[in-house]
């Protein structure tokens, strides 16, 4: 984004980043939730499940702690990388619905971690270059409850949504739903 973001409403930017926060973090919770259906149903054994609970902090760490995520918000255009990581990860959630095998849900995990893993530091940018300074704190404390909001509908949302409809209608329906 560029200083033209500054003259439209700063207001509607900091609700879609909240927003973008939740989903974030609701995502990355729902695998807890359906664990114990998607271990039956794909006959995982227990280090299997492990691996899938673990993948998607992997490649998130390591875009984190390599600097890779921040180097590319600063690198390009900022709207764009949140944009790619966004799709990464609503559409890395939607297929999942539809994997039928561990190495695919593996896979879609570790797509999810490198998706998400843009968020944090796209946010901070666009926080930086576009809010008054007086005002950042409290546009980075919405995200943060965005952040912890996520997890708490997510298990709880998550959990009543796959019992009812199963695990893959609800992954299906949270990444395409995402997207909007």
């Amino acid at each position: 984004w560029s200083s033209d973001v500054c003259s439209s409403d700063l207001w509607t930017v900091l609700l879609l980043l909240v927003i973008s926060g939740f989903l974030n973090y609701f995502d990355r919770s729902n695998l807890s939730a359906g664990a114990t259906d998607i271990q039956r149903e794909l006959a995982l054994n227990p280090y299997q499940l492990g691996l899938l609970l673990g993948a998607f902090f992997w490649t998130y760490a390591l875009m984190q702690l390599l600097g890779i995520a921040g180097w590319l918000v600063d690198r390009f255009n900022v709207c764009w990388i949140l944009a790619a990581g966004f799709l990464l990860w609503s559409a890395a959630t939607a297929i999942t619905g539809i994997a039928q095998v561990f190495a695919m849900v593996f896979a879609l995990r570790l797509l999810l971690g490198l998706g998400e893993s843009i968020a944090y530091p796209s946010y901070s940018r666009i926080l930086a270059n576009n809010f008054p300074e007086h005002h950042r704190g409290f546009a980075n404390a919405l995200i943060d409850a965005g952040t912890k909001t996520g997890p708490a509908l997510g298990t709880l949302l998550g959990g009543l949504l796959m019992a009812r409809y199963g695990w893959r209608a609800f992954f299906i329906a949270l990444g395409f739903s995402s997207l909007l």
